[in-house]
């Protein structure tokens, strides 16, 4: 079964896969960065997963995110 996130934890998700930090990600979302934390949080409890690497390998394999558009979008934060 796959854990059903947020709208708002899968565009978190998405960034975490780019490479964005937490601040980038809270600057991102126009939300605070504690907050982004919290959905960082929330992403690695339902997906029970530890750490960024898993994140990214989840959004890879459930094709969240795509390595072209990972391409695009590196070096470019905003």
């Amino acid at each position: 079964m796959v854990p059903e996130l947020t709208d708002r934890e899968n565009e978190v998700l998405e960034l975490i896969a780019y490479g964005f930090t937490n601040k980038e990600i809270a600057d991102n979302l126009s939300i605070s960065e504690s907050t982004a934390e919290n959905h960082i949080h929330n992403i690695y409890t339902k997906l029970g997963i530890s750490n960024r690497a898993q994140a990214v390998g989840y959004a890879f394999h459930m094709k969240i995110v795509l390595l072209d558009k990972v391409m695009e979008n590196r070096g470019n934060p905003s």
